[in-house]
């Protein structure tokens, strides 16, 4: 196993692609897709919208690009393969979110679920600090992280290890405003995950004009 904490979560996903799709349970939706579109509704249509750990780019990526310009990266080379394949309308960026970059002002909206707790938390107001960066005046991110206190393992995951890692919900709130965000909204809400139930943080923030 490596030691560096994006190799751990790009090897993992790419081993566990086909379980990671069925965990989403027909009957039991994830609230991601509605959180999405309510916060695309407030985004201009043909927009610039960018998903980090867009995973194979359903249904995210996909409900982003059916009305924006969409734009999804993901550590892991299978995912991000899936996501190209699966919107081809879409331009897909293999690589770590918090190694890669993009020009200041580049998105009018940035949304990232269930990926942020994947980087080292100590990275945290940093990767923030470059949201805010990459976004226009007056943009908006909406992200999660698992709802729970302080947190880092490396443990099993769909019979692959992997990395988690995160500060409770107040801390990442926190750290948002920190980044210069305007907190909207950091809402508790739980989904079913293979019959297990797990409580995000969501939250939504804008960038100042």
């Amino acid at each position: 196993m490596q030691d560096d904490p994006s190799q751990i979560v790009a090897a993992g996903y790419d081993r566990v692609a086909d379980d990671y799709e069925r965990l989403e349970e027909a009957g039991s939706e994830w609230p991601r897709l509605r959180r999405l579109r309510e916060l695309l509704a407030g985004v201009p249509e043909g927009a610039a919208v960018l998903e980090l750990g867009c995973g194979n780019g359903l249904p995210a990526l996909r409900e982003i690009a059916s009305r924006h310009m969409a734009t999804g990266v993901d550590v892991s080379g299978v995912q991000a393969e899936r996501a190209g394949r699966n919107v081809p309308e879409a331009t897909v960026r293999h690589a770590d979110m918090a190694e890669t970059g993009f020009a200041d002002g580049s998105f009018d909206a940035i949304v990232s679920f269930y990926a942020v707790e994947h980087v080292p938390r100590e990275r945290h107001a940093e990767l923030l600090a470059r949201f805010h960066d990459w976004l226009r005046p007056g943009g908006s991110l909406l992200f999660t992280v698992e709802a729970r206190g302080t947190h880092e393992v490396v443990g099993d995951w769909l019979g692959a290890p992997m990395f988690f890692s995160q500060f409770g919900p107040e801390e990442t709130v926190e750290l948002v405003r920190d980044a210069g965000f305007t907190v909207e909204s950091a809402e508790i809400e739980p989904q079913l995950e293979g019959g297990r139930e797990i409580e995000y943080v969501w939250v939504h923030a804008k960038r100042g004009q």
